[in-house]
């Protein structure tokens, strides 16, 4: 059985609310490192796992780099906010709610139930969802490529019929629009000649990232270890999905006992 909480037990209700704003805030800060590091690596690879910019790849990956960018400025203002509150307190009352809270980890921990923050603990999750979620959308894009490298794509003929331009970071290029034997529409990631049909690979599955046409062999390779990447965090995401949900059947069952023991006493 788990220790209570010390802001629970503390009789100085000017410590115990300190000791609740160092839990609240260190829950931001860690929630916001983490939406930092996947804006950084999910808007750094964007381009790589979405080449053509224009694609159904390239809004999905646009959409998750909006939602974490508005994580990441939430996470960032609240840990100031909780920070601001905190040294408004006497130095002695957060002396005191620092060393109540020394025993806990640095770190605090997604799976935890119950939460010492509730909303903390929902933004974790929101950003954890996020990633989640990219890893979901690239996963076409990992088993296109090692279909790519296999040979178990389809050959299809891509037709070209208009130019267009593609514009990112580094600047704009010219992308070829164009039709495949199905008549789907599709795009190249280069200039060809209109007019002059040759050959290409379909992607294996149509979604997510792995909606783009690939080029060649080192198109194929990126699309395969950034696709491990973000499914490896997915994989984590997960792995601490299941670990909350236990900590959360077993404070319940925990509840349950007590109660049907007929504690705490009636006073």
């Amino acid at each position: 059985m788990k220790a209570p909480d010390s802001s629970a037990a503390d009789p100085d209700p000017q410590v115990a609310a300190a000791v609740r704003l160092l839990h609240r805030r260190r829950g931001w800060i860690w929630a916001t490192v983490i939406s930092a590091v996947a804006w950084v690596v999910a808007a750094g690879l964007l381009g790589s796992l979405a080449p053509n910019g224009t694609g159904p790849g390239a809004v999905v990956g646009v959409i998750f780099v909006l939602l974490l960018t508005a994580a990441v400025i939430v996470g960032l203002v609240a840990s100031v906010v909780d920070t601001v509150l905190l040294r408004r307190r006497y130095a002695g009352v957060r002396r005191q709610a620092g060393a109540r809270t020394a025993h806990y980890p640095a770190r605090a921990h997604a799976s935890s139930y119950p939460p010492r923050h509730r909303f903390t603990l929902v933004y974790a999750w929101f950003v954890m969802a996020i990633v989640l979620g990219i890893g979901v959308a690239s996963l076409p894009g990992m088993i296109d490529g090692v279909a790519y490298l296999a040979g178990a794509e389809r050959s299809s003929t891509f037709t070209p019929t208009s130019y267009g331009q593609d514009c990112g970071r580094s600047g704009c290029h010219t992308v070829t629009n164009g039709t495949l034997s199905d008549g789907t529409g599709a795009t190249w990631d280069n200039e060809v000649p209109l007019g002059e049909p040759f050959t290409v690979r379909e992607p294996l599955w149509d979604w997510g990232f792995g909606s783009a046409l690939m080029d060649g062999d080192p198109a194929a390779v990126v699309y395969v270890i950034l696709g491990l990447v973000f499914d490896s965090f997915s994989v984590l995401v997960l792995v601490h999905l299941v670990k909350l949900g236990r900590n959360w059947l077993r404070h319940h069952q925990h509840r349950r006992q007590l109660a049907s023991s007929g504690w705490p006493p009636n006073q």
